[in-house]
């Protein structure tokens, strides 16, 4: 009778919150750096775009939406130094879980990790570009903090990503190449 009685209440649970499931595109500005210095030179924001999908799934009865995301986001970092300017792009398929507590009915705060897989790594530098993707490594745990406005089915969300992980997979570079991000974004759900 107890396992019955599970059952019926799991089985309630899961079809509210499939019924209030949403599913929406976004698109955003991306402004990142390396946290470090790299030889002596400090980084400078590198600008770069993000788009992609989410879910959103408002958990029945609590003031809580879990949201997934796939994204394409381009992070990297700028270093400036005697007048010349080097860009180190890369770019990612990101995927992101985060938990969202609404503090109010259209205002919310969340957190939540990261994975990106590298999709390209490079350095402009001088009109050329020189590939570095198999001097990174092929992926990045990040932590996101952010805040999202919902305003009927857009979205506005703000966030920084603190990169966990050391990208440099090459032994003789003694920098540590982790990402710091601050990302604006627009969505809308379906």
């Amino acid at each position: 009778m107890k396992k019955m009685l599970m059952i019926v209440v799991l089985m309630v649970l899961a079809v509210s919150m499939v019924s209030a499931t949403q599913f929406g595109v976004k698109a955003g500005l991306v402004m990142s750096k390396f946290t470090e210095d790299f030889e002596g030179v400090e980084p400078g924001v590198n600008t770069g775009l993000l788009f992609g999908a989410m879910i959103h799934m408002p958990l029945p009865a609590l003031p809580l939406t879990i949201i997934g995301e796939a994204n394409y986001i381009q992070k990297g970092s700028k270093f400036e130094e005697s007048g010349d300017e080097l860009f180190f792009n890369t770019n990612f398929i990101e995927l992101t879980a985060l938990a969202k507590y609404n503090i109010l009915p259209m205002v919310g705060i969340y957190a939540g990790p990261s994975w990106a897989f590298t999709a390209t790594a490079e350095v402009e530098f001088d009109g050329e570009t020189v590939d570095l993707k198999d001097e990174i490594k092929g992926s990045e745990m990040s932590l996101n903090i952010g805040a999202q406005g919902k305003l009927g089915p857009i979205l506005l969300d703000g966030r920084y990503n603190m990169g966990l992980t050391d990208m440099n997979d090459v032994s003789e570079w003694d920098q540590n190449l982790k990402t710091s991000s601050f990302i604006i974004s627009a969505g809308i759900l379906f």
